[in-house]
């Protein structure tokens, strides 16, 4: 499993519009608000590339925790 952080681009109006349709159509992937624009997602490795590669969103990996 991957995590990135999702942050939407585009018009703030249009956030919650934008992340229906990433849940409608990535039914598999875990979404958390971290803001009205900014999402943790957790996803299998090709998920979580289709994900990187959507229009109006920029992702980048989450910062791994160590475990003890």
């Amino acid at each position: 499993m991957t995590t990135l952080t999702l942050t939407f681009n585009g018009p703030p109006s249009q956030a919650r519009k934008a992340l229906g349709g990433l849940l409608q159509r990535y039914r598999s992937a875990y979404f958390v608000e971290r803001s009205s624009n900014e999402y943790a997602v957790t996803a299998d490795e090709a998920t979580a590339a289709e994900l990187a590669r959507q229009p109006l969103w920029s992702s980048r990996l989450a910062q791994a925790t160590a475990q003890r």
